[in-house]
């Protein structure tokens, strides 16, 4: 059984940690400064409320950062419409009434949940971290005004490690209490630095804690206090390595997306960091340009030398006294300030092609009215494709982790309904409904429909053509995959007894009229006997 680390410990992990990201803090610091001004503290200290924009002659990419983060919200995570639904491993589970139920009541307690939350500016910020850190971190915990607080940390104070799967399992994050909060939060635990502050009145003075959550290895299973749970909360001062907190918690509080990650690296790699270059020559060329408009408006006179000797005002109605004959005459420049121009432009398309713009503004951005419906969402299709391995790492380290943090708080405290019988021992699952989940499911989709056209034209002259196909299964397939929630969809059970009913008054609606086509055929059987007749005497026997 491993120790449990000492305050002196965890001071010096973070400090190594912190270290180790030396080198791609510079390269965040670099990124802020011509792309997220707001985020320019990486490693500087900046004044409340000073200019930010010093460094930057074009807003290209800041506005092409704010329509990927507004893209990505609003396409997988928007509280416009669903983006979720809880569904069973076991799939036969699934058509069961009570099941059926409790799934959709607890996807929508879910998402009540989350909507009245603050997760909608916490995943902004969040993919806003991926676009130009490549990496955030979110943190979750139970709520005080809200049933669950979701809240997105400066990446800059975290730092992360990962277990031998690749899996983030450690967060070492540097946080900065005034002296108030931090009497407020622990009290006479606080070191004695912190109490003098306090009591001499500095209550804002801060002071750096260290919040440390990681796998702890030396806890009893039997117990269930909370520095017996799996992990382990700690709260040290950084300066004093005095700790103030120790607790646990059953699930991982955080979530540590990285947008693209190299196999040797922890931290993830932005689109920012592949349009740097081009942010940066645009910018360039932007100043440049400028100067050389400026010229190409207010350029330098030349005139003759005795000129020097009064001063010459190039002011509107100024009167310009000159050596006869030598008039001043403004200096000509050379080269083409429409290519310069047309240089620009291409850097600014790469930048916005860089941050996915292109797919996020597709339709206001395509040049060809005449494209029809069709190429549009091929062309859609090509894009996504590009976005498709960004999307499966989000959905394995952000929403997976989130939903299953969501659901364990709110069952732990008595806001989901319990599950019944049928579901005890048995795995559930999230189904994606975002926008941008359903158009790379629409490939299946408007396969099975060309594949069920084409068939429908064979079965004309070969009709068993058409029993290759699960018609049903191909049906609420295509459904679900349009975004259509489970609960419209009939289970199996009740859509066979329709169709039985529907069999049932088919028969006797063909019997009614097979008597009807008999009776037309012997007129003679429809007619009452004649008086008196044998068969009067049979039919009254």
């Amino acid at each position: 059984m491993a120790a449990k680390l000492k305050a002196e410990q965890i001071v010096s992990i973070y400090n190594k940690l912190e270290r180790d990201k030396d080198t791609l803090k510079s390269h965040w610091q670099e990124i802020a400064d011509y792309i997220v001004p707001r985020r320019q503290n990486v490693t500087t200290q900046l004044t409340p409320g000073g200019k930010r924009m010093s460094k930057i002659y074009d807003a290209t990419a800041i506005r092409a950062l704010r329509i990927f983060a507004n893209g990505l919200y609003g396409h997988l995570t928007s509280q416009a419409y669903p983006w979720f639904d809880l569904t069973t491993k076991n799939k036969d589970l699934a058509d069961s009434p009570a099941v059926k139920w409790w799934l959709s009541d607890t996807t929508e307690r879910m998402r009540s949940a989350i909507n009245a939350s603050r997760a909608a500016q916490s995943l902004h910020e969040l993919y806003t971290d991926l676009g130009w850190a490549g990496t955030g971190c979110m943190y979750i915990e139970p709520g005080k005004r809200y049933a669950i607080n979701y809240q997105t940390l400066d990446i800059s104070t975290v730092c992360i490690m990962e277990d031998a799967n690749g899996v983030v399992d450690s967060v070492y994050r540097l946080a900065r209490f005034s002296a108030r909060q931090c009497i407020q939060y622990w009290g006479n635990k606080c070191s004695e630095k912190i109490q003098k502050a306090y009591k001499e009145n500095k209550l804002n003075e801060m002071f750096d804690i260290i919040h440390a959550v990681y796998p702890r290895e030396d806890y009893d299973w039997n117990k269930r206090d909370t520095l017996n749970m799996p992990w382990a909360v700690r709260y040290v001062e950084k300066e004093s390595k005095n700790e103030l907190a120790e607790s646990g918690l059953k699930v991982f509080p955080y979530c540590v997306p990285r947008w693209e990650k190299d196999t040797t690296e922890v931290y993830g790699r932005s689109p920012c960091m592949d349009i740097l270059p081009d942010v940066k020559m645009l910018n360039q060329m932007c100043y440049d340009d400028m100067r050389a408009m400026q010229k190409r408006i207010d350029p330098p006179l030349l005139a003759s030398k005795e000129s020097a000797l009064s001063t010459t005002r190039t002011t509107p109605g100024s009167v310009i006294y000159h050596k006869t004959g030598e008039p001043p005459q403004p200096m000509n420049f050379g080269g083409d300030i429409k290519l310069a121009f047309e240089a620009e432009n291409q850097r600014r398309v790469a930048i916005e092609k860089g941050l996915y713009t292109d797919l996020f503004l597709l339709l206001a951005q395509s040049n060809d009215a005449n494209k029809t419906a069709t190429e549009v969402r091929e062309l859609i299709e090509e894009k996504i494709t590009l976005l498709g391995p960004a999307l499966s790492r989000l959905q394995t380290e952000l929403f997976d982790p989130m939903l299953s943090t969501t659901f364990q708080i709110l069952y732990s405290a008595g806001f989901i309904m319990p599950a019944p019988q049928e579901l005890l021992g048995e795995g559930l699952e999230v189904e994606y409904v975002g926008r941008l989940a359903l158009a790379m499911k629409q490939t299946e989709t408007r396969a099975a429909i060309a594949t069920l056209g084409l068939a429908g034209n064979i079965a004309q002259f070969a009709p068993d053509v058409l029993d290759n196909f699960d018609t049903d299964e191909i049906a609420i397939g295509t459904a679900m995959r349009n975004g259509m929630p489970i609960k419209y969809i009939r289970p199996p059970d009740v859509r066979d007894q329709i169709r039985q009913q529907r069999a049932e008054e088919a028969a006797k609606q063909q019997q009614a009229a097979m008597a009807l086509e008999a009776s037309k055929a012997m007129p003679g059987l429809s007619k009452a006997p004649e008086a008196g007749s044998p068969a009067e005497a049979m039919m009254g026997q």
